[in-house]
């Protein structure tokens, strides 16, 4: 059976999220633990398929973290490519976590019930390779498979498109923007007559100076694109 470990200081956020999960996948084992140690001693019995880890688990100093937990996880035997979605109360720590942590997904509290399953759903296909595969071909002629989930953010240079992911880059040609968009889940957004970005990328976004931060890289959002970009991101 499938089974998940929630690791939250927040009882009452925990058992939120429990409940939230429970009713959506009622053949779930859904585990919660509040700190480090519970969580691991629960890794001595239970075969996670998917980890939900709240990045600040106090506020004392020297106390392991979710992005301790996160980074055991990667070093055991089996848990190298599991899923992992951080949940922080400050968007600012999530790029620590994922550059740090190859993570599927993160929610920045509040979040919706909307947000959280949209997120476990995104992390349990991937998981499972049921997210469909894009063929494209490169400005060599050859044809490239690529993940939706893994892109960061795509973008228009010339007559070619160049498709930015976690750990490479791919050249595809003969696209526009407007028709690989459509090729995209709908989890991508237009932002900038030349970028197309992962929604669930996203590391911040400054109204203020119009910039997205994404991965390693800061991308423009064009007047345009505005107004929609910031209802995709309900602001």
């Amino acid at each position: 059976m499938f089974s998940i470990l929630i690791l939250e200081d927040d009882l009452i956020q925990s058992d939120t999220i429990k409940k939230l999960l429970s009713g959506r996948h009622a053949g779930w084992n859904i585990y919660t633990a509040k700190n480090y140690e519970e969580a691991e001693e629960l890794l001595n019995s239970v075969k996670f398929g998917l980890f939900l880890l709240d990045i600040e688990l106090s506020k004392k100093e020297n106390v392991p973290d979710g992005i301790d937990f996160g980074r055991k996880i990667r070093n055991m035997q089996g848990y190298k490519h599991i899923p992992v979605i951080f949940i922080t109360g400050m968007a600012d720590k999530v790029l620590d976590a994922l550059q740090e942590i190859h993570c599927a997904s993160y929610l920045v509290k509040p979040f919706s019930e909307e947000q959280l399953a949209e997120a476990v759903e995104y992390a349990t296909e991937t998981e499972n390779g049921l997210s469909e595969e894009l063929l494209l071909k490169d400005s060599s002629g050859v044809y490239q498979r690529v993940m939706p989930g893994s892109i960061l953010y795509l973008e228009a240079c010339g007559k070619n498109i160049l498709i930015h992911t976690e750990t490479y880059m791919v050249t595809i040609a003969n696209y526009s923007v407007n028709k690989i968009q459509q090729m995209l889940p709908d989890y991508f957004i237009r932002c900038h007559r030349k970028y197309i970005i992962n929604g669930k990328k996203l590391v911040s976004y400054d109204k203020s100076t119009q910039i997205i931060h994404i991965g390693k890289s800061s991308i423009p959002v064009g007047r345009k694109h505005k107004d929609e970009l910031e209802r995709f991101l309900q602001l």
